[in-house]
């Protein structure tokens, strides 16, 4: 048989576009947070060039000697005097991060700070810092269009599911790019999958990346949670 279409009476009732919402909110529940900071120019002016000179004294001299575009220093880097302004910084920018949190309390304590550097066509693969509570990179020498760090959706099942939409936006996609400059201090939690796109230019990118850890994990936190809910917001 055949439908015929015709075009709606009064009797259907009301279309969806006929219908007025009276107030309409979109209420983030569990949000993937980022915390930007920054310092005053003249610290990070000095930090810029305490993280370029180290990693030169650390790693300039593979530039000839290995193929590899993207150089990590070794971890131990909050323990050398050179780099105690940045520790200073990233410990200052952690606390402050905690007392957002109400987490304030609770002492944390930086567990690795290394220097990267990022030469032409150079990326880091999407990747997490696990054993660790926050984690966090501060840019010192950016080339142009070397300025961004990408971060993945943490939720797994929305690989399931992936209508296309006619635009992206921060709502709606997998995978978003933050801008960054000189002197951010970009700090997340470790669990937060993230990528460093291609460095397109033809000088090097450098950065210090840095873990965070509770300085009294297993006497304060290691203890069975039997519920932890939030009532109203």
């Amino acid at each position: 048989y055949q439908v015929r279409s015709r075009e709606p009476s009064e009797e259907d009732g009301l279309n969806s576009t006929d219908i007025r919402f009276e107030t309409s909110e979109v209420l983030p529940l569990f949000p993937s947070l980022v915390w930007r900071l920054r310092a005053d120019p003249e610290t990070a002016r000095g930090i810029n060039e305490a993280v370029v000179r180290k990693a030169d004294e650390l790693m300039g001299h593979l530039r000839d000697q290995s193929p590899a575009k993207f150089m990590q220093s070794h971890q131990k880097l909050h323990m050398d005097p050179d780099l105690q302004p940045l520790a200073s910084v990233i410990q200052a920018g952690a606390e402050q991060v905690l007392g957002f949190l109400a987490l304030d309390k609770h002492p944390i304590e930086i567990t690795g700070l290394w220097v990267n550097i990022g030469r032409p066509g150079a990326i880091h693969k999407s990747h997490r810092h696990p054993n660790n509570f926050f984690s966090g990179t501060y840019y010192a020498r950016l080339p142009e269009g070397a300025d961004g760090i990408q971060f993945m959706e943490p939720r797994s099942q929305m690989g399931l599911l992936m209508p296309q939409p006619d635009k992206l936006n921060k709502h709606n996609s997998g995978k978003i790019t933050l801008p960054v400059r000189e002197g951010d201090l970009m700090l997340w939690m470790s669990w937060f999958e993230h990528a460093v796109p291609p460095n397109p230019s033809t000088e090097d990118r450098y950065t210090a990346s840095f873990n965070l850890m509770f300085s009294n994990f297993t006497e304060r936190h290691t203890s069975p949670i039997i519920q932890r809910v939030v009532d109203s917001l």
